[in-house]
């Protein structure tokens, strides 16, 4: 099956939103053929039914331990533990501030390898993305399709994006026309494993 990364910001302030938008491009992905990869689908799957409308610090404790063994989730943990669960939640962005740089390591080496193992890629633009923004450029410089969405994509992403869309069912349809979702790899992109 054709693989498709899933890229986009993941610092929302607001859990349920990170969890909202990856899930829902995965399962479309899944729906239209594709095999969606996404290195923090782990942790998402385990928490999308536990995250309340507030996206609470209770809802994640009652799950905490349930979370799988993947590195975004060794770095929030190094978090809580010189931390607290409160801060963390209230202020995700500190993680990387936090977390050992063998961890941080650990997050990019593993993204970038998933990503060189897809077919494509569609990345969610909300608001401007380092992170995202590199994933693209890696995208590009390893000829790996890349498709953006955004209302308002910054210049650099629409100069380095295959192409852009307003909205993420226009980058699907897109996707279904360049790529064949039965199609099996060629063999010139390895499969990476992916930690269960």
């Amino acid at each position: 099956m054709c693989r498709v990364f899933v890229a986009g910001p993941i610092d929302f302030h607001d859990l349920s939103d990170l969890v909202e938008y990856r899930l829902t491009y995965r399962r479309a992905l899944s729906d239209a053929g594709f095999t969606p990869v996404d290195q923090y689908s782990g942790a998402l799957d385990k928490l999308e039914g536990a995250v309340g409308e507030d996206g609470g610090v209770e809802d994640v404790l009652e799950n905490i331990g349930d979370l799988p063994d993947e590195p975004y989730v060794h770095a929030v943990g190094y978090a809580i533990g010189e931390t607290s669960i409160a801060e963390v939640m209230e202020n995700p962005e500190r993680v990387p501030e936090i977390a050992p740089e063998s961890v941080i390591s650990d997050i990019v080496e593993r993204d970038l390898e998933l990503l060189r193992s897809c077919d494509a890629m569609v990345a969610y633009f909300p608001t401007p993305s380092c992170g995202t923004t590199v994933e693209l450029l890696h995208a590009v410089e390893h000829d790996v399709p890349a498709l953006a969405v955004s209302e308002s994509p910054p210049m650099f992403i629409q100069h380095y994006a295959d192409e852009c869309y307003d909205t993420f069912d226009a980058a699907l349809d897109d996707l279904t026309e360049r790529l064949d979702p039965e199609r099996v790899a060629e063999g010139d992109r390895a499969p990476v494993e992916e930690e269960p």
